[in-house]
């Protein structure tokens, strides 16, 4: 990463600063989002302004020139193969406390680096804690304040699984600590948690569940324990950056790996915008 985009300005990466008064550092006071860029080009920009909008409009942070920050996110990536375009906006400088100014312009940070490869399959391990809660904002937005799935992740790595399945509080699946989750149960029904479960509405996840109504594939939204989806025949997640990758297996409970399902789904969230 030579170059970032900071307040508006074109900064190389180890001279830009950050404020140590900057609440998005002292509070997780912000919002973020993750963008996959194809050379220039971003993925589902629509969609990652509007919840990013939605979400600086709840924490009462200003908006910021949209147009300016498109233009400067292609800049970005634009020598990059496929790039993660990281988007985040805090607060701003100032400092600790519970009262600081609201509906003024904050940090605008715009990051861009190379992204790897996806992996074929993942395997997930169902966590008990930390629960997710349907009427925070974190169920809504991407926010800043990050630590109970990192917590989760931890909590994944600890047990060998990529990815950790959080629950919500009334014991329903809701995600994965960083993806959208989806099964597939007999007959080809696809399932996935819905905001009452607290489950986060992903611009991967959206864009697929339209283009399942367009094809006139059943996807529903369901509030399922976690033995609906041990039962499931195949499983899978959607993130921005990682698009559809299968699950292998859930702990002790393995999927079917070539369920003839998964590729057509796959090329639907590869094309769907």
């Amino acid at each position: 990463m030579s170059e970032v985009w900071l307040n508006g300005q074109f900064v190389a990466a180890d001279q830009a600063r950050l404020s140590i008064a900057d609440r998005g550092f002292l509070l997780g006071d912000g919002a973020f989002e993750t963008i996959r860029a194809e050379r220039g080009k971003l993925r589902r920009w629509a969609r990652h302004r509007a919840r990013l909008s939605g979400a600086l409009h709840a924490l009462e942070i200003a908006a910021p020139d949209w147009d300016q920050l498109e233009a400067a996110a292609r800049h970005l990536s634009k020598h990059i193969g496929e790039a993660a375009v990281r988007l985040t906006i805090s607060r701003g400088a100032y400092g600790p406390g519970m009262a600081a100014s609201s509906g003024e312009a904050g940090t605008v940070l715009l990051t861009a680096r190379a992204l790897p490869p996806a992996p074929s399959a993942l395997s997930l391990t169902l966590v008990g804690d930390p629960r997710r809660e349907p009427t925070s904002l974190a169920t809504r937005f991407k926010l800043t304040q990050y630590a109970d799935p990192l917590h989760a992740r931890r909590c994944a790595a600890s047990v060998g699984a990529d990815m950790a399945v959080m629950l919500s509080s009334g014991g329903h699946v809701s995600c994965a600590d960083s993806a959208s989750l989806f099964w597939i149960e007999k007959g080809g029904r696809v399932m996935t948690p819905g905001a009452d479960c607290a489950a986060l509405a992903g611009t991967a996840r959206g864009a697929l569940m339209l283009a399942c109504s367009e094809a006139g594939i059943t996807l529903d939204e369901v509030k399922a324990g976690p033995e609906a989806l041990k039962r499931a025949e195949a499983a899978f997640i959607t993130n921005a950056t990682l698009g559809l990758v299968p699950v292998a297996r859930l702990d002790d409970v393995s999927f079917v790996a070539n369920h003839p399902l998964l590729s057509r789904l796959a090329d639907m969230e590869r094309a769907a915008e």
